[in-house]
């Protein structure tokens, strides 16, 4: 083995790294979804509130936060599981591809609703 070379683990610990990040962004950053949704549910903020509410720059701000840590944790996670499971490079380069273009698609897709409303 060539000095520095880690083998089949690449960037191991650097996926192990960030996906511990997006998951503390996911503990601290998902719950306020579910706060706004309890409120509309019991009746303690309407529809204009909630606009109000989305249309603040710093609720955009957080809102793409929640995404980025989002879509950064499915994709290493999902990515470990395919790396590690699926041994054939004929299934797994496809799965893989699939997954970067599905969550790059989605993330595009939900930035443009978060920075697009009521513009």
């Amino acid at each position: 083995m060539v000095k520095g070379d880690t083998g089949v683990a690449r960037n191991g610990l650097q996926d192990w790294y960030w996906q511990r990040v997006s998951a503390v962004l996911l503990a601290v950053l998902l719950p306020f979804p579910f706060v706004i949704l309890m409120l509309l549910a019991t009746g303690r903020m309407d529809q204009m509130a909630l606009l109000d509410l989305l249309d603040n720059p710093f609720s955009r701000l957080a809102y793409s936060m929640l995404v980025i840590a989002l879509l950064t944790h499915a994709y290493l996670g999902v990515k470990v599981v395919l790396e590690d499971y699926v041994h054939q490079a004929g299934w797994r380069v496809p799965l893989m591809a699939t997954l970067s273009v599905g969550t790059f698609g989605f993330g595009l897709w939900w930035f443009a609703m978060i920075w697009a409303w009521n513009s």
